[in-house]
């Protein structure tokens, strides 16, 4: 027995060994392939997908993404067996890598990938406007995309400059050249005349303050340079911009966006060894003084300025984790004397995911940003304001009064002139100071294939404030009259903060030739804004606090928004070239009101991508792709918090308690709601390098919210808003792409969009014209009134004689529209193996704005331009408003926004450590061809009446234009 065993053992001992000798043999002959993907630019390519198959089979076996220096690996595929490769990213065309022979483990198995663009994707994700990621060829709606690699050419300090000749259906003006001053942001019209056009604005999933007019209690307001939230925005971690017009397609976000949205994704790292990037950016900077009135004002008021930017952003991870960080550091010392707009940014972004499991992932987003203003007194604050001064003729009333005229001035009256005015700007002391914190947390799980569950949840926390400090010494000095008890300090303090929870899931699933796409999910967010002003009179100079002040005096501000939604989606394929899209959205909002519940937004499209068609097959060589879309749907704006409830309205007078009726009897109150319809067509030609897409919307405001001033027999003593207006906004949209140049070597683009565009009040519900933004009715406003656009300007109309004297004034006339009837942007970029030129401008036509300016220059002495001669020599300016149509123009402009090029420098292996250097130089706002003498963008566009109120600009005001910037950047990549 001993003898059989012993054999038995030893028979199971080799089998054993052969076993594992097999095993061992068979692990020596798995081998890796490892590869970099770059683009046809030779840009290594972050984020594309790679898959492995074995050849013919249709099973993935192994799927990677390429790291920040676009390299990969696939490891344990069987030596000796072949292979097909596919590497697909978004806006790249997809290559395939078919029947690679894996060499053994010993040789070397690399592929070197390129990947060429496309400007065709339909088959691009997104996710905003649906919730959860779907094809762009699903939806009946334009969602235009940006990638963050495009944003890294323009050198730029905010982000709304940023998108201005990046979003081609969208139009975006800075409305002067303060630092932090706000924008009009606008795509398909003026659809409120109670609040601005801007749209929401997300991160991650998480809403951000947009304030992009002058705060409750100040915060910078200075006619048009209020402060902006969307200032401060950090640029520098973007992964893509998605950006949707307002109407059908922002539905899913129901009653607060029919303005768009406008969706920020970080980049959350990526799998591979860890790449750092340093950038280094320095410039100067010089003042715009194409609309300058007089010569000398430049030499008044500017002086050369410096731009700096510093860089630093680490990327890294493995296949189930990655993780970014960002830091940036910028200063600019702005082009007013002293420094007076200087502007210094801190910021820092964060992102990170990962695989918690097989079925669980987890994601984050932290930004920190520190913003520091210095803002000059500007526009009309009253006393000495710079532009004021000089520009609209004010110093001959200012101060020890000179002659306006500069430009007549001796040299010794001039020189007298700046040693004022460097006084004046030298004691001047205001500052603002931002802080702000926003971070999203998103959970995805995926219970079972093909259905995701996502949770977001986040917070945007912004401080804001804003210092003014006048002194006893600034007051004597701009006055002419000595003081010592009128120091003053005005402080006033604006925190907001956001709350955002998301959840919704998605299933996909298909039945023979259909596919479906569900939706099912709910969102809440609620934004709390509260402001306190303080100031003190009587403080001796040297003091920086209000509790120094003999006399103090404070005030508050509260407004709180909640806001919760349910929405339902349905996406329906056939044959994935046929999509019906339908959807449904119910709101509850507190300042609804009680009679008012739950409002409903609906929405439903389609969208044929015909070039799938059968018949289309033929063509493909010269239609590449092409696309029909229409779509119809419901988004709102809200009213006010607690503007339906607030019936009684408590102040003060001589010291005692007084109450009066506030705004009673406005049960109804309701969040106006804009009813578009839109229809349009995608086209791709020759492979992509001729794209076109054209649409036409309507869009209609129903119960648009008015303020409606009491009757005088009501007792009421203040404004209400009532939902009684109708406001139409239509036009049509077109943009194209033509590539008439692509080469390995060579490749030449241009594009252009065209954008029309009518507005007016289809009717006002009996309410009286109402002022926007403008002055007094016997001076200038901007206007809402029935059968005309939204912020006409409003002013008075003289008429003159033979011998041109003013013969008659008619009031309250009507002296144009401030809004544009065409408006588009243009770009072009050429490239030469790893060297890049690109330019990019906008434009605009049909509307006109009032050369307030002028109008004083006229009253003070300082100018005669446009009037005629015999009202010069015969009333001596006595009837300077009596004829305000005469300093009205054109703003109809084309604007070069940046002009730049890049050197990329690929073969660095003789620096250690540096894998590639990119080299540029960029030329902001460097040509202006305008109409109008003045700047047509810086028209006091901040100034609404009220916090967040409708502005449409239109007054061109002693307001900065924005300055010029001549920058070099070096970025590096380890």
């Amino acid at each position: 027995m001993k003898q059989v065993f012993a054999g038995r053992t030893t028979r199971w001992g080799w089998c054993l060994l052969l076993l594992l000798g097999l095993q061992v043999q068979a692990h020596a002959q798995d081998a890796a392939v490892t590869g970099s993907v770059i683009s046809e630019k030779g840009d290594f390519l972050q984020g594309v997908n790679v898959q492995a198959r074995k050849a013919g089979s249709a099973a993935v076996i192994a799927s990677v993404v390429t790291d920040e220096k676009g390299l990969f690996m696939i490891k344990q595929l069987a030596a000796g067996t072949k292979y097909d490769f596919t590497f697909s990213s978004v806006g790249y065309e997809n290559n395939f890598y078919r029947n690679y022979l894996v060499k053994p483990a010993a040789q070397k198995n690399s592929l070197l990938i390129k990947l060429k663009e496309k400007n065709n994707q339909l088959d691009e994700v997104v996710v905003t406007g649906q919730g959860i990621g779907i094809s762009k060829r699903r939806i009946a709606t334009n969602v235009t995309s940006i990638k963050g690699t495009e944003l890294e050419q323009l050198p730029s300090g905010r982000l709304d400059q940023l998108l201005q000749s990046k979003l081609p259906n969208a139009q975006i003006r800075l409305t002067g050249g303060q630092a932090g001053a706000t924008s009009i942001i606008r795509a398909r019209g003026v659809t409120s005349a109670f609040v601005n056009s801007t749209p929401i604005i997300y991160i991650d999933g998480v809403r951000l303050d947009n304030l992009n007019t002058v705060a409750a209690l100040g915060g910078g307001s200075a006619q048009g340079s209020a402060i902006s939230s969307i200032a401060d925005i950090p640029m520098d971690n973007i992964e893509t911009i998605e950006y949707i017009n307002g109407g059908a397609a922002t539905t899913l976000y129901g009653s607060d966006a029919a303005n768009g949205v406008i969706q920020i994704i970080t980049k959350k790292g990526s799998g591979g060894k860890t790449a750092v990037t340093a950038e280094v950016q320095l410039g100067a900077e010089r003042s715009t003084n194409d609309f300058l009135h007089f010569k000398r004002t430049a030499d008044l008021l500017f002086q050369n300025g410096l731009f700096q930017k510093y860089h630093v952003a680490v990327n890294g991870g493995k296949d189930k984790s990655g993780f970014s960080f960002s830091m940036n550091y910028m200063n600019s010392s702005g082009v007013q004397i002293y420094d007076q707009n200087n502007n210094r940014k801190i910021d820092f972004s964060s992102g990170y995911r990962a695989a918690l499991t097989d079925k669980l992932t987890y994601e984050n987003s932290f930004t920190y940003v520190n913003n520091k203003y210095k803002r000059n007194r500007n526009g009309n604050q009253g006393g000495y304001t710079g532009l004021w001064f000089a520009e609209s003729g004010s110093s001959s009333i200012t101060g020890p009064r000179f002659n306006p005229n500069l430009d007549s001035l001796s040299d010794a009256d001039f020189a007298k002139m700046k040693d004022y005015v460097n006084e004046a700007e030298r004691l001047q002391d205001n500052q603002i100071t931002v802080n702000r914190f926003t971070t999203s947390q998103v959970f995805k799980y995926t219970p079972i294939k093909k259905m995701v569950i996502k949770a977001t949840g986040g917070i945007d926390y912004r401080v804001m404030r804003d210092m003014m400090v006048q002194t006893n010494q600034y007051l004597t000095h701009t006055t002419g009259t000595y003081t010592n008890n009128r120091g003053n300090i005005s402080n006033s303090e604006r925190k907001y903060m956001g709350l955002t929870f998301e959840l919704n899931g998605q299933y996909s699933w298909n039945i023979n030739d259909f596919s479906f796409v569900s939706t099912i999910g709910g969102q809440f967010f609620r934004n709390e804004d509260n402001q306190v002003a303080y100031s003190g009179t009587n403080v001796r100079d040297g003091s920086r606090l209000v509790s120094d002040a003999a006399v103090r005096t404070a005030n508050d501000y509260y407004l709180e928004v909640v806001n919760y939604g349910i929405y339902v989606l349905q996406n329906i394929g056939y044959k994935n070239r046929f999509f019906l899209d339908l959807g449904l959205r119910g709101d509850g909002n507190p300042a609804f009101g009680k009679n008012i519940g739950v409002q409903y937004y609906p929405k439903a499209g389609m969208s044929w991508v015909f070039s799938s068609e059968p018949w289309m097959e033929g063509i493909h060589n010269v239609v590449s792709s092409a696309r029909l879309r229409a779509s119809y749907g419901l988004a709102g704006n809200l009213p006010m918090a607690w503007a339906n409830q607030r019936t009684i309205k408590l102040d003060g007078f001589g010291g005692e308690q007084t109450a009066y009726f506030g705004q009673p009897g406005n049960n109804d109150l309701g969040p106006e709601k804009t009813q578009t319809a839109e229809g349009g067509i995608d086209l791709s030609f020759l492979k992509d390098r001729i794209t076109f897409s054209a649409g036409y919307y309507r869009a209609v405001t129903n119960r648009a919210l008015f303020s409606v001033p009491p009757t005088p027999s009501s007792g009421e003593m203040q404004n209400q808003q009532f939902n009684v207006g109708k406001i139409l906004n239509r036009g049509w949209e077109f943009h194209t792409t033509v590539v008439p140049v692509k080469t390995n070597d060579v490749t030449l683009s241009a594009n252009l969009s065209v954008n029309t565009l009518y507005n007016t009040v289809l009717s006002s519900g009996g309410v009286a014209p109402f002022n926007l933004n403008g002055f007094s009715a016997r001076t200038l406003q901007t206007v809402v009134q029935q059968g005309y656009s939204v912020g006409f300007l409003r002013g008075n109309y003289g008429t003159f004689d033979a011998n041109g004297v003013l013969s008659s004034t008619v009031a309250q006339s009507y002296l144009g529209t401030t809004i544009p009837d065409l408006f588009g942007s243009m770009g072009l970029n050429f490239r030469y193996r790893n060297l890049s030129l690109f330019a990019n401008a906008d434009y605009q036509k049909g509307a006109v704005a009032s050369d307030w300016d002028s109008q004083f220059r006229f009253n003070y002495g300082a100018g005669t331009e446009g009037i005629p001669q015999g009202e010069i020599d015969k009333n001596k300016r006595a009837n300077w408003l009596s004829f305000t149509n005469m300093f009205v123009h054109k703003t109809d402009f084309i604007k070069v926004r940046t002009i730049g090029v890049t050197w990329g420098l690929k073969k660095l292996s003789a620096i250690p450590g540096i894998q590639n250097m990119v080299i540029g130089f960029t030329v902001s706002n460097p040509f202006n061809f305008a109409a109008s003498p003045f700047d047509p963008e810086a028209t006091i566009s901040g100034s609404a009446q009220g916090q967040g109120g409708a502005t449409t600009g239109g007054i061109s005001y002693a307001t900065y234009s924005a300055p010029r910037q001549f920058v070099g950047s070096v970025r590096v990549n380890f």
